[in-house]
């Protein structure tokens, strides 16, 4: 991706915040007070945020080491996990697997170079495609806030994976003492999911107003047919994530680091769900790059890692770059959650 879409906003202790009011607020870590100030737009970037002289420090956990990636493998105890979080596929059709456009065709495997990213098939390649180079790329990720066990949020969640968008995900678990009451001063009520597009100034709730913009903003105008039968929409949203309702949906007390957390993954993948349950129950700032099927983020993994999986994180915060679901939940907690025991 161009480097300017990685550009974030303003951090909280160099972590995002939102520039669209001037309230203040603290949160507590395991060393040290952060208090931020978030600015109007027009603001220095240098006065957004005030650290006290001792900001928190993060390392791995002692003796941690990044898993070896294995391919679909299954950490033994996490099946259930992966079972519960496997029900998306079929009550949602499949939403949030596909980026928009998405076609795909056997091929020999000559016609596919070795460097260039694609599954095999009974001795061929899958060539995939998609039409989402021709939409509209944001210059800066779009910052949501909503929280994993949401249906509605979901739904916007799938609509992110469809339009291949980098998102900058603020997590509001229930109970979540930073961004649940900043979306109340934002936008005035505590509802999610809520959207703030720095690229054109938009500021939303509803996650059905949402899926419009993005499509219409980001797409070429076409919401998925899933995405777009109201009532039933949101039902099978909520049945998808039955079995694991509670997971991704209360805070976990945790320390405050000061930069968003980095992840390739995409809504689709029951392994990206686990490991983003963690994410937003620790409430940990995490920028999502999107990589559904189709996704040309899939070759740019491929390119700088030498495989493609998911999920993949890289944390600024401690240098950790790491595969394995099972694993990262392990390794966000231990490293995040203030009684990792």
């Amino acid at each position: 991706m161009a480097a300017a879409a990685l550009r974030f906003p303003p951090l909280l202790s160099s972590r995002a915040t939102p520039t669209t009011t001037a309230a203040t607020f603290t949160r507590r870590t395991s060393s040290a007070t952060l208090r931020v100030a978030a600015q109007p737009e027009s603001a220095p970037a240098s006065t957004s945020t005030s650290v006290s002289d001792e900001p928190p420090e993060f390392s791995p956990p002692a003796g941690f080491a990044p898993p070896v990636p294995r391919r679909l493998a299954i950490k033994e105890g996490q099946l259930g996990s992966i079972a519960g979080a496997a029900l998306a596929v079929p009550f949602r059709l499949g939403t949030g697997l596909f980026v928009q456009g998405y076609s795909v065709s056997l091929v020999s495997a000559d016609k596919i170079p070795a460097d260039q990213y694609s599954l095999e098939f009974l001795g061929l390649k899958v060539r995939e495609t998609s039409k989402i180079d021709q939409c509209r790329r944001p210059e800066k990720p779009i910052e949501i806030y909503e929280f994993e066990g949401c249906p509605f949020c979901r739904k916007v969640r799938e609509m992110v994976a469809v339009l291949d968008l980098d998102v900058l995900f603020y997590p509001c678990p229930q109970k979540g003492p930073t961004f649940r009451p900043k979306v109340l001063e934002m936008g005035g009520k505590k509802q999610f999911p809520y959207m703030v597009d720095p690229n054109t100034g938009v500021a939303m709730y509803e996650s059905d107003d949402i899926i419009k913009y993005l499509a219409d903003t980001y797409g070429d105008g076409t919401v998925p047919i899933m995405l777009s039968l109201g009532l039933f929409t949101t039902i099978t949203a909520g049945l998808a994530m039955i079995w694991r309702i509670w997971k991704g949906s209360s805070y976990t007390v945790s320390k405050l680091p000061p930069q968003p957390i980095e992840i390739w993954a995409y809504e689709g993948s029951p392994f990206c769900k686990i490991a983003r349950e963690a994410l937003v129950e620790l409430e940990l700032p995490h920028l999502l790059h999107s990589c559904a099927r189709g996704s040309p983020k899939r070759q740019e993994i491929f390119k700088k890692l030498g495989l493609f999986q998911v999920p993949y994180i890289e944390d600024p915060n401690t240098g950790v770059k790491m595969f394995e679901s099972a694993e990262i939940v392990e390794y966000l907690r231990a490293t995040y959650s203030l009684y990792p025991q």
